[in-house]
């Protein structure tokens, strides 16, 4: 149960923000409508305040990593998610509301965790998490609705209007497979995934389904309609039909169990399983995003007690560690990146809150991530309007994560006129899922499969008939199939030429005072190839 809020002051987290995080939402809606957002095969679903969407892989194919994109939206205060405790400046300019330094968790020699995160411990002892300090645009902006837009989109200047997101799911192996809006409810699609690559959404994961009659009669409604579609003009069968596609692909997932974990109450905690179900099911959803608002305190951020950080970090704690135990076996290839449109001022303002800011912490979890403090401190003033300085670009979080999922893609493609600069937090390549058996190295090839290479004929003058060694195989060189491979060479005044692969042939007086050799390569299944060099010396004359 989460206390009420002192006299005066707002108890809902939203109410506690400012008019221009409230608007900023219905501008979001009506700019992605205008822009004809949910086109094809992305899922959107919204719990209360916490907003998901799903990328499909293309193809029906698995998707052997995924993305998992957590914005805490209205500005989240990174100074008290992870608080500088060894800057003097953070406990002088906070005197009522910064988190105490022996409550913190994970303390090291400049940072700690704000307590809210104890059950995400464990990820944390286990290398899990990474917290990666002062981060954000380079470009100072204070209002929501801009730094949402240009946070997502992460590319100035540009007018195309097309998110991050969805430049990466648009260079995926085969690409996207339609183009067809389908808005399920009243959801609209992030910025971040805006653009060409098709869409789809849903109010919620249960609700991404075709309306009609169930059990007996569920067989017969789809057939019937999969014929209607099949025979109306082309924008409404394509429509139609991948309105049916996508409720026949997500009914695993519909249809899963939750599972024995417990998630917060509330619409963090609904997102976040609807995700894990996505996930287990291996339907092939490559990119999910969730929102979690708001974060706007501007008023009562409170205590370790009550207030409004504690009531969303809380469910945030708690969500991400129900979520990642929630995965079970498919955790190894989920990463989670959290990301906030800016942060909160250094000093504390007069009602208990905190005003807009600049930098801000981003987290790191889950597969392929080097846990641990990351970043540049830049150090804290204490003035009126003094912010946490940005000293890391958002994008080169971003950047070293997509690196590390996905290898294949370019970067220059998915933030154009950005230049990555390696944080170190990521493996340098992280192919996710379950690949099968691995299979075994190449062992040292024995000595006993090439015992004896039998005689050489001929000489190395002209005219004479040259015959390459035939090794004579030992019983367990025949047993490994050990094959051979034989490459004549000339060699004069260090430079080789390659003279054919044939075992025996007569040397021409071309060959005089060159080098005569033959290099041979021994194959077997299981082991290291390998290669021996004869040489048959400097070709002479006949005599």
């Amino acid at each position: 149960m989460l206390e009420s809020s002192p006299p005066g002051l707002a108890a809902d987290p939203l109410d506690a923000g400012c008019d221009d995080f409230a608007a900023s939402v219905s501008r979001r809606t009506a700019v992605r409508s205008a822009l004809g957002i949910g086109v094809g095969l992305v899922m959107a679903s919204v719990f209360g305040d916490a907003f998901v969407e799903t990328s499909y892989a293309a193809g029906g194919k698995k998707a052997d990593r995924v993305l998992v994109v957590l914005s805490l939206r209205g500005a989240a205060d990174g100074l008290s998610l992870v608080v500088p405790h060894a800057d003097r400046v953070y406990y002088a300019a906070r005197p009522n509301i910064a988190v105490p330094k022996d409550k913190l968790l994970a303390a090291d020699a400049q940072f700690g965790l704000h307590p809210s995160f104890a059950p995400i411990m464990p990820l944390w002892k286990a290398g899990r998490v990474a917290a990666i300090h002062a981060t954000g645009q380079q470009v100072t902006t204070r209002s929501h609705f801009a730094a949402m837009e240009e946070v997502e989109d992460a590319d100035p200047g540009s007018q195309a209007r097309v998110g991050w997101l969805n430049r990466l799911i648009s260079l995926r192996g085969g690409g996207a497979s339609d183009s067809t809006a389908l808005q399920l409810g009243e959801t609209v699609l992030a910025t971040q995934l805006a653009g060409p690559a098709p869409a789809v959404s849903a109010a919620s994961l249960d609700k991404l389904k075709l309306v009609g009659p169930g059990g007996s009669e569920a067989a017969r409604w789809e057939k019937a309609l999969s014929s209607l579609w099949t025979n109306a003009p082309a924008p409404v069968a394509r429509g139609g039909g991948r309105a049916l596609a996508v409720a026949q692909a997500y009914g695993p997932a519909r249809a899963a169990s939750g599972g024995s974990v417990t998630y917060p109450k509330g619409s963090l905690g609904d997102a976040l399983q609807g995700a894990a179900k996505v996930i287990r099911a291996d339907l092939g959803a490559e990119v999910i995003t969730i929102d979690q608002g708001s974060w706007d305190h501007h008023q009562w951020v409170g205590n370790l007690s009550n207030g409004n950080l504690k009531n969303m970090a809380d469910p945030l704690g708690q969500g991400l560690a129900a979520f990642f135990a929630d995965l079970g076996a498919m955790e190894k290839k989920v990463t989670l990146v959290t990301i906030s449109e800016f942060g909160r001022r250094v000093k504390e303002n007069g009602n208990g809150g905190l005003d807009h800011g600049h930098g801000n912490v981003m987290f790191v979890v889950g597969a392929g991530v080097k846990g641990g403090y990351y970043g540049r401190w830049p150090g804290l003033e204490n003035t009126a309007d003094a912010d946490l300085a940005v000293t890391t670009d958002y994008r080169d979080v971003l950047s070293e994560v997509v690196a590390a999922l996905y290898p294949e893609r370019s970067l220059a493609a998915i933030f154009p006129q950005f230049r990555h600069k390696r944080l170190g937090f990521m493996a340098t390549v992280v192919t996710g899922g379950d690949t099968g058996p691995t299979t075994p190295a190449p062992k040292k090839m024995p000595t006993s499969f090439f015992t004896s290479y039998g005689k050489r004929s001929g000489s190395s003058r002209v005219g004479s008939k040259v015959t390459a060694p035939a090794p004579k195989l030992s019983a367990a060189g025949k047993k490994a199939k050990v094959k051979t491979s034989s490459r004549w060479e000339t060699v004069k005044k260090g430079k080789t030429k390659k003279r054919g692969t044939k075992r025996s042939f007569t040397i021409p007086a071309s060959y005089l005072g060159c080098s005569l050799r033959v290099r041979v390569t021994y194959t077997a299944k299981g082991y290291k190839a390998k290669t021996k060099t004869f040489s048959w010396g400097t070709v002479k004359k006949k005599k």
